[in-house]
């Protein structure tokens, strides 16, 4: 064996705990309370099921009587209720993503169908455990299951390491 090969060393490029940690804080509530608005909001806005836009604002009986007023309104509203869900979402959603992406940085999670799924299954309990103690929404069992699980793994798109 020559010197060369001897003394050569590999290294591993240590894991990005913090960058996941922080990530997931910042990005998970967010996340979360935009799949909310998605499958909460936006459905019954739509459908006039809301008690913020009246059936008669798009209702398919008189669609030939929406003016453009009651469309800017309807388009402003589901635009509020975006931005409004976000900020709540990163509000009540900082404390389950946080420990979301630390659970996920403890076992150094990578990017890839394993570390996925890994996530899914993490956010999921960790967000129906919360929305669950929570309780501030009426929300059905898949709603509450979905939430953390959507919101962590499109987090981990964003978050996670490629592993090298």
């Amino acid at each position: 064996m020559s010197d060369m090969e001897s003394r050569a060393t590999v290294t591993v490029p240590s894991y990005p705990k913090d960058k996941v940690i922080e990530s997931y804080g910042l990005l998970g509530g967010t996340i979360g309370g935009l799949f909310l608005w998605l499958t909460m909001i936006v459905p019954n806005a739509l459908l006039g099921n809301n008690s913020l836009v009246g059936p008669e604002v798009f209702n398919i009986t008189n669609i030939y009587f929406i003016t453009i007023f009651n469309m800017i309104c309807l388009i402003g509203l589901i635009g509020f209720l975006l931005i409004l869900s976000m900020f709540f979402g990163f509000i009540l959603g900082s404390i389950p993503s946080l420990l979301t992406g630390y659970i996920l940085a403890n076992t150094k999670t990578y990017r890839s169908y394993k570390g996925f799924l890994i996530s899914l299954v993490t956010g999921s309990l960790i967000g129906f455990t919360f929305l669950s103690l929570l309780d501030l929404l009426d929300l059905p069992f898949i709603i509450r299951v979905l939430t953390g699980g959507v919101s962590a793994v499109v987090t981990g798109l964003i978050a996670l390491p490629k592993h090298k």
